[in-house]
């Protein structure tokens, strides 16, 4: 019982608009870090991921036309990025037909698209939950000036508290909104790229499928 008539006093600071240790901020800081990190992360990926698809489709093309897949595979290989691994899927395939090329390719492009959006919905859930996080202390500020109030009286009300209690109100809500705008355009950002991959990928795909199948009607 002592224990928890320890703890209660501990609780109520951690809230309180003018304790250090301010647990809303807190997790509205941890928040912003965990969205710069996944932000920066997934940039550095999705650069990683990028190739020159012209210059890509060139070597092989013509690889394949000479008949050559194994140095095709090589292009791939050397290449690297998100693009070249699709294209080796389908290319280890070439003499099993339209369909198993197209499939093979189709779940190599999910599984490569799945690594591209790696972490992005964490960006989405922090950009959603700041300004409720935000909101939370706004309450708490409102509770503890109305507080500050009732247990003053109107004689004795102390203006500097109650003002303390509604900045801490609206210093949070604009630290959550701080926190969600930034994130919700980071997320969208990831998710246009990730939508151009895509774009990329079935054309790129589509070519590559035309250039086996021209190979085997000529051969």
């Amino acid at each position: 019982m002592d224990t928890l008539n320890d703890i209660r006093p501990l609780l109520a600071d951690l809230f309180h608009y003018g304790s250090s240790w301010n647990i809303i901020l807190f997790i509205l800081l941890g928040c912003s870090i965990v969205s710069v990190t996944i932000f920066i992360e997934r940039l550095l990926q999705l650069r990683k991921s990028e190739i020159d698809t012209n210059q890509f489709i060139i070597h092989l093309r013509r690889s394949i036309q000479d008949g050559n897949i194994v140095e095709a595979v090589q292009v791939c290989e050397n290449t690297g990025g998100t693009i070249s691994n699709i294209v080796k899927a389908g290319l280890i395939k070439y003499n099993r037909g339209k369909e198993q090329i197209e499939g093979a390719m189709e779940i190599s492009g999910l599984i490569e698209i799945a690594r591209l959006e790696k972490n992005a919905k964490i960006l989405s859930i922090i950009a959603h939950i700041s300004p409720l996080i935000g909101l939370l202390g706004t309450v708490l500020g409102f509770i503890q000036a109305f507080a500050e109030m009732r247990l003053s009286g109107l004689v004795d009300i102390s203006a500097t508290r109650i003002g303390e209690a509604m900045e801490y109100a609206l210093i949070t809500t604009a630290a959550g909104l701080v926190v969600a705008i930034p994130s919700i355009l980071a997320y969208n950002y990831i998710v246009s790229r990730v939508e151009g991959f895509v774009l990329e990928i079935q054309t790129t795909s589509a070519e590559i499928v035309d250039l086996l199948l021209c190979r085997e009607h000529e051969i």
